[in-house]
């Protein structure tokens, strides 16, 4: 479901919507939507949601990378 263009679609109107809302330097400029699920419990989210920042970070590294280096 990730690849799909209506999905990314959807995704970038929302991105739009709530950047219009916020300053320049608070933006969103480049995304990428993964083609995995994160189950609460599993590598990237604790059992009550929330984000674990440092597995993420690391599992993810090359995807983080590719954002900024353009």
């Amino acid at each position: 479901m990730a690849g799909e263009p209506a999905a990314l679609s959807e995704v970038s109107a929302g991105v739009e919507r709530a950047n219009a809302h916020l300053s320049r330097v608070e933006q969103i400029k480049r995304f990428k939507v993964l083609p995995c699920d994160w189950p609460p419990a599993g590598d990237e989210l604790t059992p009550t949601m929330k984000l674990k920042r440092k597995p993420i970070a690391e599992k993810y590294a090359a995807e983080i990378e590719e954002l900024y280096a353009t």
